[in-house]
């Protein structure tokens, strides 16, 4: 008997189309955003997907280890544009280097002395390998936290295959 066939076809309202935009890697990466290479639909009743609505999905580049063991090369996340909240140290985030290279990263933002400034750095869950990476938001980044944060990782994909 095939799979499936007495199964209702999932109901449309029920989900969301993300836009697969392409890799990042975990140091310098890039962030090809002008591109769209697939879609990704997403059950919209997850509570971390609840309410959220400017999202898209990005892939771990094929030779991006920072994020080990938690993401793998050719994992995909999915990050909320609308999520670039810093207060907390350690959210997982799409990011940008000053370069506007595309990376997913911890974050965590520092006033530095004097309070004229801010720290930002971003750092890896294999840190042995992959020293964390320190900015000046005001030299940096032109003082705007939206130059540096893309947005929040709220999900991740893996193939099960290679672990």
């Amino acid at each position: 008997m095939p799979a499936g066939e007495h199964v209702a076809p999932p109901v449309a309202e029920d989900y969301l189309a993300a836009p697969l935009v392409g890799e990042v890697g975990a140091g310098p990466g890039y962030l090809p955003q002008e591109s769209v290479e697939s879609w990704f639909l997403v059950y919209k009743h997850v509570p971390a997907i609840m309410g959220r609505r400017n999202l898209i999905a990005v892939e771990i580049g094929k030779t991006s280890t920072s994020m080990l063991p938690l993401l793998s090369p050719g994992d995909i996340v999915l990050v909320d544009r609308d999520d670039i909240d810093v207060s907390h140290a350690g959210h997982i985030m799409l990011v940008r280097d000053p370069e506007g290279a595309g990376m997913v990263k911890r974050v965590s933002v520092q006033p530095t002395p004097g309070g004229k400034d801010f720290s930002i750095q971003f750092y890896s869950d294999n840190a042995a390998t992959n020293p964390p990476l320190l900015y000046s938001l005001r030299e940096d980044y032109g003082g705007e936290i939206s130059n540096a944060i893309v947005g929040r990782v709220i999900w991740a994909w893996s193939d099960v295959r290679r672990k």
